[in-house]
């Protein structure tokens, strides 16, 4: 998961896009702009290259801190589809949630399982998937519309600003830095809510680089992400699929 920041842990844990409404989930069918994609193509250079192209999957795992409220968390996710699985525990409440490509799932506190395929659940699950597996790595494999913004300020630093519309999916801007071209930050608006998100250390695993601690904030909230261990692994499809309810 080269240089990618994850918007999507499980259930009451999803922070960046999952709530947002549909209204931005149509395909895109405006040409990309020739900036952008160099930008882009630059970020994947410096994030590993080829490196990003050859595993299946990732497992990661590690600790979250969510409003003062601290837990433990892991994912898996599928490299060639927008398919993600979590499960965390915070504040011995442990809760789950997953996107199998088709549907949503999502495990409460009492272990009830939810399945949704509503349109607007959906637009937001892709772009949380998108984001995770770092989709805009592989414009061949997830089709988006790449558009450059211009160089922002944030945090006292200048970055060029790409909005990535991807197929179905909601807009979120990537913030690359403008010396080594890695993604630093991510944004995204619900309405009147931003949604942020920043690397706060990198670190290479197999080649590529990988955020080891993210903050992210939506609204008021805000929550920092630190992995303990993070490997590629072989695919393995159920790891996707709702888990079956308790007897």
């Amino acid at each position: 998961m080269g240089a990618r920041l994850r918007s999507y842990l499980a259930a009451s844990c999803v922070v960046v896009l999952a709530t947002q409404s549909a209204a931005g989930s149509e395909p895109r069918t405006e040409a990309s702009d020739a900036v952008a994609l160099k930008l882009i193509a630059q970020c994947k250079a410096a994030s590993g290259g080829a490196a990003l192209d050859r595993p299946a999957a990732f497992h990661e795992a590690g600790t979250i801190v969510r409003d003062g409220h601290a837990g433990t968390y892991e994912m898996y996710a599928d490299l060639h589809a927008l398919r993600t699985a979590g499960i965390h525990t915070l504040d011995g409440k442990v809760g789950g949630g997953g996107f199998d490509g088709q549907s949503a799932w999502h495990v409460g506190a009492d272990g009830k399982v939810v399945i949704s395929h509503d349109a607007a659940e959906l637009a937001g699950e892709r772009s949380g998937a998108y984001v995770t597996i770092g989709g805009y790595f592989y414009p061949d494999r997830f089709p988006a519309r790449f558009r450059y913004l211009g160089r922002k300020a944030a945090g006292g630093a200048s970055y060029d600003v790409i909005e990535v519309a991807p197929a179905q999916a909601l807009p979120v801007s990537l913030w690359l830095d403008l010396r080594t071209h890695r993604l630093e930050r991510l944004s995204a608006a619900d309405g009147a809510v931003q949604m942020e998100g920043e690397v706060l250390a990198y670190r290479r695993v197999a080649g590529t680089w990988i955020g080891f601690k993210n903050r992210q904030r939506e609204g008021d909230h805000t929550m920092v992400q630190t992995l303990a261990t993070y490997d590629y692994v072989p695919l393995d499809p159920a790891r996707f699929a709702p888990p079956a309810p308790p007897h």
